[in-house]
């Protein structure tokens, strides 16, 4: 983790501060609408934890979030609720699988297809870690590394469905650390239908966009730190300071904190790497 808020300031910042600008305009919106302009944006995510009993009590007492435990097979799967809307899930590590972190989020992408997303990515040379599947509440899933080890989840939701449409909508960003940020870019728009616009004039940061919005960000991961690629998603507080105050008393650390500006980066206290960014008011 040491090092990693180094590079932090110059590139997330400013993509987050401008990643509802130029493509926020808001059209007529019909029911079709809606249901496809969640495709290519964050709309879950899972916890995988080293110490699912730590990590509940961490999010519950941070966050405010109520927990309800699911039995799926010998494991068990938590979901967390914020204010009565599910927000995310959390189980526990496979102990035999190598571990780089004690605790990983990965977030879950809102597509339109999973098996036939998961069959093109494997032939654009994706990892299918978790084969498509029934999420028995929330729809097909399955989990992926892409080519470069980036992991990512898909999930088809109906937002027809009442179940999915009580999914909490705070997930807002996910920007991907990437050692080849074109190859990466290339990757996601050939496998997910993004499109992508160059950043900065170095062509080495990129936007990927669906549904006339800008859903996440690729950036250029230094070589200082561990070269693997990886995802940061950020989720939707009240108040990032008040925020801030609770996590570090409960044990987390701040990874990234400008001033005066409504976004930071925490690591729980199982490792963990999770964005906030501050609701903006009405």
């Amino acid at each position: 983790m040491k090092g990693f808020s180094k590079f932090l300031v110059p590139l997330l910042l400013p993509l987050l501060l401008s990643s509802n600008a130029s493509f926020a305009v808001q059209p007529e919106i019909t029911e079709n609408k809606i249901i496809k302009n969640q495709h290519g944006k964050l709309v879950w995510a899972d916890l995988y934890t080293g110490d699912v009993e730590a990590s509940l009590k961490f999010y519950q007492n941070t966050f405010g979030w109520t927990v309800q435990e699911f039995a799926k097979d010998s494991a068990k799967y938590h979901i967390l609720y914020d204010n009565g809307q599910a927000i995310a899930g959390v189980l526990t590590r496979d102990s035999k699988r190598n571990k780089t972190d004690n605790a990983l989020w990965v977030g879950s992408i809102d597509t339109d297809n999973v098996p036939s997303r998961s069959e093109l990515s494997a032939k654009n040379n994706a990892s299918i870690i978790l084969a498509p599947h029934e999420f028995k509440l929330y729809g097909k899933r399955a989990v992926l590394a892409d080519p470069q080890g980036g992991i990512i989840a898909l999930l088809e939701l109906d937002l027809t469905n009442k179940h999915h449409q009580k999914i909490s909508n705070k997930w807002d960003w996910a920007q991907l650390f990437s050692t080849n940020t074109k190859q990466a870019a290339l990757f996601y728009q050939e496998t997910f239908d993004y499109t992508i616009e160059a950043i900065n004039a170095e062509e080495d940061s990129f936007y990927l966009i669906q549904a006339d919005m800008v859903q996440a960000s690729i950036v250029r991961l230094p070589e200082s730190f561990e070269q693997r690629d990886r995802w940061v998603n950020f989720i939707e507080v009240n108040n990032v300071a008040t925020t801030l105050s609770k996590a570090t008393f409960n044990g987390a650390t701040i990874i990234y904190q400008p001033e005066d500006k409504g976004v930071a980066i925490i690591s729980d206290p199982n490792g963990a790497l999770l964005g906030l960014t501050q609701q903006e008011s009405e």
